[in-house]
């Protein structure tokens, strides 16, 4: 007899097999459709890992979480994969294809095998950029301007994508000609981004700023290659923008330790002001650095620098400024005072005034050395520092100054002359074409009563009443019957005339004589010098027609005004210009509404866009355009006949720029208004101004000059710049916006 416990058993396995069969056969696995990798293209560093991903799919999409993959390299000796997806890169290779297998089917993602670029890289570059005279690219006539600057990237890497900052040191050097207004420029700047890079095992290429600018090179590898270690290459390429600009570059592996610090420059300023120092770090082998600089001041209360060496003057004396990086210190001496001063010239991006006593003082651009100071200021300068007058070099004494289109000149009390700044055209007068950025005498041995700094050219007029000047020629604008630039000064008109004083304008110039005789000679397309013709120019000195007596003359770009001895103004040329009221144009002069002037040597003055006068109690009244307030009158409203200087001032000279004017008062307080893009008023522009369609930093009304009792501060000490350079290229720097209005080019 069977147990009942067996009998149990037997019947429960029974039914377990039932069951079993109910169930039938198991089913096949769901056939794999398609893998996916991801990413299916990525960078890897030599030595460092990246991770794929796989996703196995059937037919509806849906992920099969279950299934084995399997993957492979194409290239073991350059990049290895684990078996869950995780790529090591070994040896350089653009192009290792690692795949992913599943059921069957497979799928790959490209990496690329780079060497690992993340850190400094010290490089230097030259630059043409390019400014088209006419049209653009395709059809246009250009000139360039060439560049030379060195530096450091700091990159930053993920697989074969790069980024970082670029720092560097370096000049932007043209000389303006008639045809390009352009000047030269300290291109130095402060870390600005690298973006958009990309490497391979032989290339590398990113962009630097916001211009569409793009850097191109060649990885370039020892050979042979050291075995057993990635090797050291150097980079070599080319540099382009859509605008046609152009360059070559080359990078070598940094990370050296600083061995100098450079703290740029000494300057001697004013209270209230701010000076951008710059801390120029260098390797043992002179290699530019990218690191960080600590700046402090040995006498904070009297002068104290910003994280980003932006010093500050808070009171009269003197500090050592120190920037130390890794240990290692340089430093500048800034030197601050109150001044008062006793005149002053309004040039065309700048501005210089005399000191009482003695001392000039310069503010606004500086690239070309029109400052005077011994150095380029930085072009990345906030508006602070560029509104803030330096002291011009050499400690000479002043009797005078005058502030050209990209130079600057003065006159000492005993009669030599002095300029400095652009020379391109010989307007420096020292023999040489050589510019310069600290005053340089004026060769001839000539004792000067006086000088007068034009556009491209220069003019003096010495203490026995002759004329001499000097520089560019094109429109005969020296007056010595040619069109040749001179670097010494020439006689005007043979000397056959004796001159008491002479404006020089922005392609022509006017003179008065001791008989009270008017002439002008130069670009003459405007009738601007009064002979009745507008003959394209002529090369000497004709009388102003119209049997006038005249004390005073000004010169200005399309025009030219004079005062009569019983203070009657007059003025010929383009007819927006001359006060008349009535908008035409005229070769001969025509009476200003109303006066009477004062007859004071520095009682007129005329430029670019506008003119002024003073009458005898010393108000100040100016007509013309006024798209940037330089009218002074409150507004910018261009005005055909003359409005008063706003604020109740009393001025005891006047001098007008393209689109700014500076006054003096006699109790030697200096006051700037109008176009303040380059920091020309030296002060803050508290407005905005519109001019052909960009938007300019102006004041229209008188505003004191920094650095004198009651001046307020330099721009609240603002620290983010109109001009950030680079200008762009647009035109003036290689990154630079918005860019200072425009000087007329002369028309052909």
């Amino acid at each position: 007899m069977i147990p009942a416990s067996i009998l149990s058993i037997v019947s429960l396995a029974g039914l377990a097999l039932l069951v079993a069969c109910d169930n039938g056969p198991t089913p096949p696995p769901v056939p794999v459709d398609a893998v996916e990798v991801t990413p299916a293209a990525a960078g890897v560093v030599i030595g460092q890992t990246v991770q794929l991903a796989v996703k196995v799919k059937d037919a509806a999409g849906h992920e099969l979480a279950d299934r084995r993959v399997t993957w492979t390299s194409s290239a073991p000796a350059q990049a290895t994969v684990s078996p869950t997806g995780l790529v090591t890169g070994l040896a350089l290779e653009d192009s290792v294809v690692i795949t992913a297998t599943s059921g069957g089917k497979s799928a790959g993602a490209t990496i690329t095998v780079v060497l690992d670029f993340a850190g400094e890289w010290n490089f230097t570059e030259q630059l043409n950029l390019i400014f088209w005279l006419i049209g653009g690219p395709s059809t246009g006539v250009a000139t360039f301007i060439p560049c030379s600057d060195s530096g450091s990237y700091q990159f930053t890497q993920s697989g074969a994508e790069i980024s970082g900052t670029k720092s560097q040191v370096g000049t932007c050097l043209a000389h303006p000609d008639p045809l390009l207004l352009v000047g030269s420029w300290d291109n130095t700047a402060l870390p600005f981004p690298v973006a958009d890079g990309r490497l391979s095992s032989t290339r590398i290429s990113f962009g630097v700023g916001s211009a569409g600018c793009s850097y191109e090179g060649d990885v370039n590898l020892p050979i042979p290659l050291p075995p057993g270690v990635p090797p050291t290459p150097t980079l070599t390429g080319t540099y382009s923008c859509p605008s046609g600009t152009k360059g070559t570059w080359e990078a070598t592996r940094g990370g050296a330790p600083v061995a100098s610090v450079t703290a740029r420059w000494d300057a001697q300023t004013v209270v209230g002001g701010a000076v951008q120092l710059v801390a120029v770090l260098r390797d043992a082998t002179e290699h530019v650095l990218s690191r960080e600089a600590l700046w402090s001041s040995d006498r904070p209360s009297v002068v104290t620098p910003s994280d980003d060496g932006l010093v500050t003057t808070l009171a009269v004396g003197s500090a050592s400024i120190t920037a130390k990086s890794e240990a290692i210190t340089g430093s500048a001496t800034v030197t601050a005072d109150l001044v008062s001063f006793g005149s002053v010239s309004a040039g065309v991006y700048h501005s210089c005034a005399v000191r009482s006593p003695g001392s000039t003082y310069c503010w606004g651009w500086g690239g070309d050395g029109q400052l005077g100071t011994g150095f380029r200021p930085p072009a990345r300068q906030p508006p602070a520092s560029a509104e803030t007058p330096l002291a011009v070099a050499g400690g000479r004494a002043f009797a005078l100054v005058s502030s050209g289109g990209f130079h600057s000149c003065g006159v000492t009390p005993i009669g030599d002359a002095y300029c400095w700044g652009d020379n391109g055209s010989g307007q420096l007068g020292d023999g040489s074409t050589t510019s310069s950025l600290v005053p340089v005498p004026v060769t001839g041995g000539h004792r000067f009563a006086s000088v007068t700094a034009g556009l491209l050219h220069s003019c003096g007029v010495t203490s026995a009443n002759e004329l001499y000047c000097w520089g560019g020629n094109y429109h005969g604008q020296l007056g010595d019957g040619s069109d040749a630039d001179r670097v010494t000064p020439v006689l005007v008109g043979g000397g056959g005339l004796h001159f008491e004083a002479v404006r020089a304008g922005l392609y022509h110039t006017c003179s008065v004589t001791a008989g009270h005789e008017a002439y002008c000679w130069g670009r003459n397309l405007e009738g601007q010098l009064g002979n009745g013709t507008t003959a394209f120019a002529v090369t000497s000195p004709t009388a102003v027609q119209g049997s006038h007596s005249f004390v005073a003359v000004a010169a200005g770009f399309a025009h030219s005004c004079a005062i009569s001895p019983d203070g009657a103004a007059y003025c010929w040329g383009d007819g927006s210009l001359l006060g008349d009221g009535s908008g035409v144009s005229q070769s001969v002069p025509v009476q200003v509404a109303g006066g009477p002037f004062a007859t004071v040597d520095g009682a007129l003055s005329a430029g670019q866009e506008h003119t002024c006068a003073l009458t005898t109690a010393g108000a100040a009244y100016c007509w013309g355009h006024n798209d940037l307030g330089e009218l002074g009158d409150g507004s910018t409203l261009g005005r055909s006949t003359p409005v008063r200087v706003s604020g109740g001032l009393s001025f005891a000279a006047i001098s007008v720029g393209p689109f700014h004017t500076c006054g003096a008062t006699p109790a030697a307080v200096a006051y700037c208004w109008g176009d303040n893009a380059t920091g020309q008023l030296g002060a803050d522009a508290p407005e905005s101004c519109l001019f052909s369609g960009l938007s300019f930093a102006c004041a229209t009304a008188p505003m004191r000059v920094i650095g004198q009792p009651g001046a307020a501060a330099a721009g609240s000490l603002r620290v983010v710049g109109r001009m950030q350079v680079a200008a762009p290229e647009p035109t003036r720097v290689l990154h630079v916006a918005p860019l200072p209005p425009s000087i007329r080019p002369p028309r052909q």
